[in-house]
């Protein structure tokens, strides 16, 4: 807020240099954010918080500087002369909704000339920002920034019945406000109505029917005190802020009402000419009630860390005019009425400590009991799901957790995604109205803003969570999928690099031994698709070259290669084991043979399994052949076993023997040739 500190300093006895008052004034809490030189003064930007009203005025923001200095506070000062006629003769109040106006005070000044205020008045109100209408005008204004009340001046001949009748609105109500803006009012808002109709928002602003004019010489001084919350929400639902509701909404002082009516009718009567009528219109339907509190000195020193002498204590609560009294060890006060924000003890303790200062307060951790945390059971899996993506060489992505309706439908297909989809009931966008059911269509959305942005190859991984409708109610699992794409890669090999990072993430996350069935349709390639079902025939996953069909509706220039895993089957993986090195030598085979292109490598891997002498320790892929000009499509792929006794050495005899007997079995069994 802006004050002139020249005006600040007049109710100072005894005012320290501005650079020191402004020092002090930051050291307590109002920080003096900004000094500018205005029209014979300075001009001060103070940040005065919102739980402090009642130092969002210029004598407010002086007592705090009386505190902060050492110095004396001056009384405020006015002489009112009334005339013999009765206000209450003239005009008449009425508060029909106690709780949202707990005090309306008038007062009724005769025989006023409007016309310019004086320069001194005008200056200051310049100074603070606010713009010079007329003196009638610029007195409540001005007392508003001196006193922190908020008033209103009526033409009194414009109040038709001379009756003031605070109210909520009738529904479908409108009034025409000071800023020629008619507003449509319902039952929600506090009104100041006159024996015709509404001439006024409570709390915010007038309106324009009842407004001070040049031919104005009767007016009808309002001072009221309003429920913070019923002008905040009005406020808000006009989408209105003034000066009045900025106080009003904050919670002003009771007992200033009175005070600051007095003070302004004093002003209107010396400026412009005018005569008070004898006593205030003063109707108050719920009286101000002191509030008492008490603390222990000691319990202040202890909360602080810092001895406080118990003078200091009650030179502080005095300046705030607390009115302390001690007992031993025990101060009472009396809370003013401008200090809304007083609520507990600690209240109290923060204006001592805000005056004695925060330096002097050691810095010391407060000793607090604690208890060792508990990780989540499924932080362990998504760690160790993470980890084995980033250690095959992955990148981690993040994308959306919602999808469109249209990708949700496609998403239905996927043997992963049983059951009905999670709409959302108040979505960001229509592309993002349906909670994901699988992590792949994140991941291709974001494959094709890189390859749009010319990245050529890409290694990815998303872990997160899918939701779907089980019983008709919310399920997450955790999943991770993984894309490949790689321009300098033919299929076979990228399809060859995709298993192999889904079988070792598989073996490093915990889950049960898969087998590679074809299918995965219609999101994967037929001839390079594969659902991973574990030995009790659930399927745990899917892994191949995407389909050209969902390629060209994401729009992706690169054949990529996708998979997914439902992580939550796994299981905590075996602790690493010691194995003695061999000491015996390994006899190296290969065996080539001729197949059907449908022949799947899991079935051929089984039969050698099935097969294959106990000697055989390892089974590996050499190499794969297809020749594609041969009409027949046969395949030929090359497998790597190695043979090794475990107590002595194997004979080229023995080994022979045993690799013969699995040729002939494949031959048997799978129908394939030998090569």
């Amino acid at each position: 807020m802006i004050f002139d500190s020249d005006w600040l300093t007049e109710y100072l006895d005894d005012a320290p240099d501005l650079d020191t008052l402004a020092e002090r004034l930051t050291d307590c809490g109002c920080l003096v954010e900004l000094r500018e030189r205005g029209d014979g003064a300075e001009k001060w930007d103070v940040e005065v918080t919102t739980n402090r009203p009642d130092a969002m005025n210029h004598r407010g923001l002086a007592r705090e500087a009386a505190v902060a200095t050492g110095g004396t506070l001056l009384p405020l000062e006015f002489e009112l002369e009334e005339n013999d006629e009765d206000a209450a003769e003239l005009a008449a109040v009425e508060i029909a909704d106690g709780a949202a106006c707990s005090r309306y005070v008038a007062r009724v000044i005769r025989g006023v000339t409007v016309r310019e205020s004086p320069e001194w008045m005008t200056r200051r109100l310049l100074n603070c920002g606010v713009r010079p209408i007329n003196v009638v005008v610029d007195a409540t204004n001005y007392v508003l920034l001196e006193l922190g009340q908020p008033l209103h001046a009526f033409d009194l001949e414009k109040v038709r019945g001379r009756r003031i009748i605070v109210r909520p609105a009738v529904d479908g109500e409108k009034l025409t406000t000071l800023d020629g803006e008619e507003r449509e009012l319902d039952p929600s808002m506090l009104m100041i109505a006159d024996g015709e109709g509404v001439v006024a928002l409570a709390g915010i602003m007038g309106g324009a029917d009842s407004e001070i004019g040049n031919d104005t010489t009767d007016v009808l001084l309002e001072s009221a005190h309003f429920d913070a919350l019923s002008v905040r929400r009005t406020a808000r639902r006009l989408g209105m802020h003034t000066e009045a509701s900025h106080r009003f909404e904050r919670g002003t002082d009771p007992e200033m009402a009175a005070v600051a009516c007095d003070r302004a009718a004093a002003l209107i009567a010396e400026l412009a000419g005018g005569r008070v009528c004898r006593g205030r219109i003063d109707v108050c339907p719920q009286p101000w009630q002191a509030r008492r509190m008490e603390f222990s000195i000691a319990a202040l020193s202890a909360f602080t860390g810092l001895e406080i002498p118990a003078e200091r204590v009650l030179e502080i609560l005095t300046g705030l005019e607390f009115a302390p009294q001690i007992d031993g060890d025990v101060v009472r006060v009396r809370v003013p009425s401008y200090r809304v924000d007083i609520d507990r003890i600690p209240d109290l303790y923060e204006e001592v400590i805000r005056h004695v200062g925060y330096g002097p307060i050691p810095s010391e951790l407060p000793i607090l009991p604690t208890s060792p945390g508990r990780r989540n059971p499924n932080w362990e899996l998504i760690d160790r799901a993470r980890d084995a993506a980033v250690s095959a060489g992955l990148v981690e992505l993040m994308t959306w957790s919602f999808i469109d309706p249209e990708t949700d439908e496609l998403v239905a297909t996927q043997p992963l995604c049983p059951g009905p989809s999670l709409p959302l009931d108040n979505p960001l966008a229509q592309t993002q109205a349906v909670m994901r059911r699988s992590l792949l269509p994140g991941l291709l959305v974001a494959a094709n803003a890189n390859f749009n942005k010319g990245q050529r190859s890409l290694a990815v991984f998303e872990q997160g969570r899918v939701f779907s409708l089980v019983d008709q109610r919310p399920l997450e699992r955790e999943r991770i999928a993984v894309l490949l794409a790689d321009e300098a890669g033919g299929r076979e090999e990228r399809f060859d690099r995709l298993k192999g990072i889904v079988n070792d993430m598989a073996v490093r996350i915990g889950l049960p031994a898969v087998s590679w069935k074809r299918g995965g349709s219609p999101w994967l390639d037929e001839g390079a698709g594969a659902e991973l079902q574990t030995a009790d025939g659930a399927t745990i996953g899917l892994a191949g070259i995407l389909s050209r069909e969902l390629a060209e509706r994401w729009d992706l220039r690169h054949e990529v290669a996708v998979a997914e895993l439902d992580i939550e089957r796994a299981t905590e993986p075996p602790l690493s084991k010691f194995r003695p090195l061999h000491r015996h030598p390994p006899v190296v085979v290969d065996v080539t043979i001729e197949h059907a292109a449908d022949l799947s490598y899991a079935d051929l891997e089984g039969a050698v399994g099935d097969l294959a002498s106990e000697w055989v320790e390892d089974l590996s892929l050499t190499g794969r052949y297809r020749d594609e000009n041969s009409l027949s499509g046969a395949v030929r792929t090359t497998l790597r076993l190695v043979y090794r006794h475990a107590d002595r050495s194997l004979t080229q005899e023995e080994v022979n023997e045993a690799h013969e007997r699995l040729r002939r079995g494949l031959v048997e069994r799978l129908g394939v040739a030998l090569a």
